[in-house]
């Protein structure tokens, strides 16, 4: 049994985090400042406990005690907004300032581990090619900073480091997974990139259980996605099939940058050393679930 605290943890991703670390048999705490997020990690057997994510001293105090601290901050802006490079301001901070706050944090209370999130869009193009964690990496547009937040997690803290670079995350209460079937709804794809483009995909479920897994994983970098990423041609298959059109229309010309890219991520490496595997093919299953039909 570990104890572990998470900031991020009344989250879509760190409120299930929560709940697999615990059926997992740790002690879990949630950063959080609100008496709503305090209220949420209550009703899940959770602990609670203050800090400004910005301030070093606050988080060492929060994290006096814990054997892993698990950053899964984020702060993205709704999918009416993701288009504006504004609208990412907050979060491109978290990943920067807070990261490094948190790392430096960990490491002055005697962590023994910090698992820190990131992204699997900061591969560079692959177009067929499999992409394992030594694949070249991008950057670009939002995932800058989460290339900053990684760098941090392996600088700035000084024992075992683990970085989860998650594919996109889908279901129910994801906001990007409801404005993608609203489109489809309305016959239109949300699709960048070609139609062949590879789309590494993750089910939040599943993301959370390769948290817990991460717990007590060999230190390094990790891929987390469905083991057989889908193309845009297929995601866009399934939603059509989900809302019962016959086909979705595609977005054209969208703007350049990560998520146009063609990204086949392969997660081999958590499975091998974890044992952990995706229950579900997120790219594909999650539209009949949440409509209903599958």
């Amino acid at each position: 049994m570990d104890e572990i605290v998470i900031t991020g943890s009344t989250g879509v991703i760190g409120r299930r985090a929560v709940r697999e670390l615990l059926a997992a048999g740790h002690r879990v705490t949630g950063v959080t400042r609100s008496e709503p997020g305090r209220a949420r990690l209550a009703d899940l057997g959770a602990g609670a406990v203050g800090a400004d994510v910005f301030d070093e001293a606050s988080l060492r105090r929060a994290f006096e005690g814990a054997d892993a601290v698990v950053n899964l901050l984020t702060h993205v802006p709704p999918a009416d907004r993701m288009a504006d490079p504004s609208a990412w301001e907050e979060n491109d901070r978290i990943r920067t300032e807070a990261s490094a706050a948190i790392a430096r944090a960990a490491q002055a209370a005697g962590a023994r581990r910090l698992v820190q999130e990131s992204i699997a869009f900061v591969y560079a193009e692959g177009g067929d090619e499999w992409l394992d964690e030594d694949a070249p990496v991008a950057g670009g547009g939002v995932t800058t900073s989460a290339l900053s937040a990684e760098r941090h997690a392996h600088e700035l803290f000084e024992k075992d480091t683990v970085v989860l670079r998650f594919g996109l995350f889908m279901g129910a209460d994801s906001g990007s997974t409801l404005a993608t079937l609203a489109a489809a709804r309305g016959g239109a794809s949300t699709a960048l990139g070609r139609p062949g483009a590879y789309r590494p995909t993750i089910d939040l479920d599943d993301a959370a259980a390769a948290i817990a897994a991460a717990v007590h994983a060999p230190a390094g970098t990790y891929n987390v996605a469905d083991t057989d990423p889908p193309t845009n041609a297929e995601i866009d298959a399934a939603l059509a099939a989900a809302v019962g059109v016959d086909a979705l229309r595609p977005l054209g010309v969208g703007p350049e940058g990560p998520l146009a890219r063609s990204q086949r991520v392969s997660s081999r490496r958590l499975r091998s050393a974890t044992g952990w595997s995706p229950r579900r093919r997120a790219g594909i299953d999650t539209w009949a679930r949440i409509v209903g039909t599958g």
